[in-house]
């Protein structure tokens, strides 16, 4: 065997360059861009140019394998590059519109869509199916083989680097790392995977060059997997029906698994589904999506009794309509018995482009639902002059409060406060001349943004760690101004020890604990006790009857416990409390804070003569 010349090398890149040019320039000013916004002062525009670039990559890829396997003309080919192009620049300049986690939604739709693109490109149009397998097969395991060789060239550069920095004694910096990792991601690993055979595929030599490991993984692995998965859902489809509850929203990701196990299993099979000693796969195919039916049944369900009560976010809309894809999709092999492998990815592409943009897409349909689910709940606290918003007049409970507050939340950090304009007027007005953005902001400032305008409406605002069930709260006493009068209280106690505390009072051990039902508070001394309630304090903040100050601070007063019995009078002012929200009530579990006693006399004791 005789190793490659570094010429021979050479010759190869460029030859692989002249071909991929602009795929090969995207990898570079995505690692540029990367490199220099990594520790630069102001990031944002890197990011978006990394972001950008990194599109750019499958997009001018798609571009040249279609043109080469459709035989366009120069022509053609140009106008396809210059659309590419656009696209990507209108990707650029519409970033700095969108909130954190849009951008992070839509770069994962456009990097799904155009990956989605190079596989369908060159065949879309064309029934032949082997050759669109053997295409996808060959970018696959080149995509396997470039990791590959990207992550043992960055492992063994990253070890050289840490070499020269603890041995030689030079200074490497960790951003040099991340620079490191920038370059073989997106130059070398781009250029590695192109110089391999990225051709369209050869119908003749799908079938006979069919990897006999690949079926043994399909067929001993993920077709029991797939089996195994859809018995348990129809278990607990089963189970549904029988107790008629509605199904759990953690279906979702069960039934997801399964789907792609299965259609990965399928068309890993596709090539040698025709062999006579295969005919269990063309059984197994039409099994599997009537068995899927019900599945997805269930998911639609769950997801919409979600929409129901909390109405559409981006993420509950992208399931719903992967759910309805798997719907179609199941509907369409189990009516036809069709063999085109190539709806699946096909369909796929079009969600993903049709829910990008648009008064249907995924962010115009959230930003409208909650608006409108925003207009109702206000509408039902009284709380609608006209078409604008009014401050409340009554109490609101809890459960309302909640809803406007993470309704608030979503739409100033997700798309800004102008949807909120028409139906809040001028709140939102007064808030754009504090905050100089009327765009998304940051999740920290979304927060004290919404606050001030629940404030603004007479409402309590409910923290993200007070709304959601099974989630942890803390609430803090505020330590400025804090002066606490002793009053008619002769003893005062720090108590640090949650679980269980103690002091001698007249010689007696005077003990304080929390009760096993961790929600009160309990004084003992011999066979008495007092019991002071930490449920009473935990609603009093809870209904929005106490304001909070912020980040869960409040006010001394408000986290203020008091009760007397016939031998001791006693109030207990918390410094902090923490504890748990939880299907059953509230759970209570750490805490500290002051606490002041009276003792009283035993009943029928006579005052000592003067």
């Amino acid at each position: 065997m005789t190793l490659p010349s570094i010429t021979r090398l050479a010759r190869s890149a460029g030859v692989t360059a002249a071909r991929y040019p602009l795929v090969i320039g995207s990898g570079v000013v995505a690692a540029t861009a990367g490199s220099i916004g990594v520790d630069a002062s102001e990031p944002d525009f890197w990011i978006r140019l990394l972001a950008s670039a990194a599109l750019g990559i499958p997009a001018f890829f798609a571009v040249r394998v279609s043109s080469e396997k459709r035989g366009w003309s120069p022509l053609q080919a140009g106008l396809a590059r210059l659309g590419a192009l656009g696209a990507l620049v209108a990707f650029f300049f519409g970033w700095p519109v969108w909130s954190q986690p849009v951008r992070a939604e839509r770069l994962v739709q456009a990097a799904v869509a155009l990956h989605l693109l190079v596989a369908i490109a060159p065949y879309v149009g064309r029934g032949d199916q082997l050759s669109f397998w053997e295409y996808n097969k060959s970018l696959f395991l080149r995509f396997l083989t470039a990791a590959f060789y990207s992550f043992v060239l960055f492992v063994g550069l990253a070890v050289a680097l840490a070499g020269i920095d603890n041995l030689l004694g030079f200074d490497v910096d960790d951003v040099h790392y991340v620079r490191l990792w920038l370059f073989i991601a997106f130059v070398f690993n781009t250029w590695f995977f192109l110089a391999g055979r990225v051709d369209a595929g050869d119908a003749t030599t799908a079938s006979a060059r069919y990897p006999t490991g690949l079926k043994v993984f399909a067929q001993y692995v993920l077709v029991p997997l797939v089996t195994v998965y859809l018995i348990i859902l129809t278990l607990y489809l089963g189970r549904i029906l029988i107790t008629r509850t509605w199904p759990s929203g953690w279906i979702g990701y069960l039934v997801s698994s399964v789907a792609a196990a299965g259609i990965l299993c399928l068309l890993l099979l596709y090539p040698v589904a025709d062999r006579s000693e295969n005919q269990w796969i063309q059984t197994f195919a039409r099994f599997y999506y009537v068995a899927l039916l019900p599945s997805i049944a269930m998911l639609l369900a769950a997801i919409w009794q979600r929409i129901d009560q909390y109405g559409v976010t981006e993420r509950r809309y992208f399931l719903a309509v992967l759910a309805v894809w798997l719907a179609g999709v199941a509907l369409f092999y189990v009516t036809t018995r069709s063999r085109n492998i190539l709806v699946i990815p096909l369909t796929l592409f079009l969600v993903a482009i049709l829910t990008f943009g648009g008064p249907w897409s995924a962010y115009s349909a959230s930003r409208h639902s909650q608006v409108a689910r925003l207009q109702r709940l206000l509408a039902s606290n009284g709380m609608l002059d006209g078409p604008g918003a009014a401050a409340a007049t009554e109490d609101v409970s809890f459960e309302d409060r909640t809803e406007i507050s993470a309704i608030l939340r979503y739409l100033i950090e997700t798309h800004g406060t102008s949807p909120l304009a028409p139906l809040l007027g001028q709140l939102t007005t007064e808030l754009d001349t504090i905050v100089p953005a009327a765009g998304p902001l940051e999740r920290h400032d979304a927060d004290a943004a919404a606050r001030r305008i629940a404030a603004g409406l007479n409402l309590t605002y409910v923290m993200r760690s007070e709304s959601a069930p099974d989630v942890m709260f803390r609430y803090f006493a505020d330590p400025q101004g804090r002066v606490v009068p002793i009053g008619e209280y002769e003893y005062a106690f720090r108590w640090q020890r949650w679980s269980s505390d103690s002091l001698h009072v007249d010689g007696k051990v005077v003990r304080i604990s929390v009760g096993t039902d961790s929600a009160t508070i309990r004084i003992q001394r011999e066979d008495k006790e007092l019991g002071l309630s930490l449920l009473s304090l935990h609603e009093r903040i809870r209904s929005g009857r106490v304001s909070s100050k912020g980040d869960g601070l409040y006010p001394a007063e408000a986290l203020r416990l008091a009760g007397e019995s016939d031998w001791i009078a006693a109030a207990v002012y918390l410094n902090s409390l923490t504890g748990r929200e939880t299907p059953a009530g509230p759970k209570f579990w750490a805490g500290n804070g002051d606490v002041y006693l009276r003792l009283k006399p035993p009943p029928d004791s006579a005052p000592e003569p003067r």
